[in-house]
């Protein structure tokens, strides 16, 4: 079906389900006058989307074996697609698969030649040369690949190198901090003290990661570089235990909750000198500080309202004043800033079951994102606010999951076993 563009160019609607335009493609011209692959226009508002099928062409040579199936792992994540493996003849006839990418080897130097076209098009609409300049690592290929078929069909920035941190506990285990990969298939323990490590943060840059460690006398918190390398364990006044922290933007200091005596308050602290600024000491109890990322911002849960009936709040640093933003629920926390500043992700309790939601601060508009008879639990946004992370028991231990951020289906995030509960995700930056 062909339509007008916003610009006056013809473009194709790719799909239309329950009366929601998900997605619609066009080919712009170019001030050259050269027909150039983008997307025209982008909507995603039905939970019942249902994922474009990519036809996948390849050769039989294993460096394209490898480097599809890297791709093919990524770009499944991503929600939006699923790839289904043929011919060019066999996709040409099929009304079903929107498109098709062809992946070649070529010699003399290694390369991998990709080419894209849509159902509407009988010519390429997009061509790409990849060096294989270390076929050892393939992965690599795979990886600019999803980046790029995402880029040229969605115009938002992929994220396959992403990580995820999440918390990893055995059964009758410890628990501990892992890195995984964005398609799930590279697991790496992170943290290797004899504690009980739980609520990793990434700093902006990525370059390090905070954390709690439970032992058996205290708690601590360790600040550890995200390449694995020596941890060290942040010092705090005699009275004072941390309960959990996040960066500020600066990477020179993080907001963190501190209990004294019962009472939890928040403070912001300074990692040269161990400089304790305290923020919000209300009478009330006040935990998980998130600053967003124009550093303008900080979101943390209260129970002032009413006492252990914890609600999110929003404090603006420019002009001092804090608001209320929750008001529906007995309990609302695990708030985090998606990466412009303009909405919020919590969980609140819904007739005895978590549900993840999202808040849009313009319109003061709180979404369901979550449903279902089990707990959905502490989310967090992609980078590119494009997807949010959380963890969810399905069946009996909780496990990770992607979801868009409108909603709808869920995936898994990795393949472990059963007997590994995997908690408190977060996304690197």
């Amino acid at each position: 079906m062909s339509v007008k563009s916003k610009n006056g160019d013809n473009a194709i609607i790719l799909g239309i389900k329950a009366g929601f335009v998900f997605l619609l493609f066009g080919l712009i011209m170019s001030a050259s006058g050269s027909s150039v692959f983008a997307i025209d226009y982008y909507e995603i508002t039905n939970p019942k989307f249902v994922p474009v099928n990519v036809g996948l062409i390849t050769d039989s040579s294993s460096e394209v074996e490898t480097v599809q199936n890297v791709f093919k792992a990524n770009l499944e994540k991503v929600l939006y697609f699923q790839i289904i493996n043929g011919t060019k003849k066999e996709f040409a006839q099929s009304e079903e698969v929107l498109f098709q990418l062809a992946l070649a080897l070529k010699k003399n130097p290694d390369q991998l030649r990709i080419t894209l076209w849509t159902q509407a098009n009988k010519t390429p609409v997009s061509q790409e040369l990849f060096a294989l300049e270390d076929v050892q690592d393939l992965r690599k290929t795979g990886l600019k690949l999803a980046d790029w078929f995402v880029e040229k069909t969605l115009k938002f920035k992929g994220i396959s190198t992403s990580r995820i941190a999440y918390t990893a506990q055995k059964t009758k285990r410890r628990k501990n901090i892992l890195l995984s990969s964005y398609d799930g298939t590279v697991q790496k323990r992170f943290s290797y003290n004899l504690g009980s490590n739980n609520l990793a943060s990434w700093s902006f840059d990525n370059k390090n990661i905070l954390y709690t460690t439970f032992t058996r006398s205290s708690v601590q918190l360790t600040l550890q570089p995200a390449k694995r390398l020596r941890a060290k364990i942040l010092t705090f006044p005699p009275g004072f235990q941390p309960l959990g922290a996040s960066w500020r933007t600066d990477g020179k200091s993080i907001l963190l909750t501190l209990m004294k005596k019962g009472n939890s308050d928040i403070y912001s602290y300074n990692l040269a000198d161990a400089k304790l600024e305290r923020i919000f000491a209300w009478k009330s109890l006040e935990t998980s500080p998130q600053i967003s990322q124009d550093g303008k911002k900080i979101t943390f849960v209260s129970d002032s309202a009413r006492p252990r009936r914890p609600q999110i709040y929003v404090h603006n640093l420019l002009t001092n004043k804090t608001e209320r933003v929750t008001f529906r629920g007995s309990y609302n926390s695990s708030p985090k800033w998606s990466p412009d500043g303009s909405q919020l992700i919590y969980e609140r309790q819904v007739k005895g079951v978590f549900q993840i939601f999202k808040y849009t601060l313009l319109t003061r508009r709180h979404l369901q994102l979550t449903f279902g008879r089990h707990d959905s639990e502490k989310p967090d946004w992609s980078p590119n606010g494009k997807q949010i992370v959380f963890s969810a028991k399905k069946k009996h231990v909780p496990k990770l999951y992607y979801i868009s951020v409108f909603g709808g289906r869920a995936v898994r995030v990795t393949t472990n076993t059963s007997d590994i509960a995997e908690t408190n995700p977060v996304w690197s930056k």
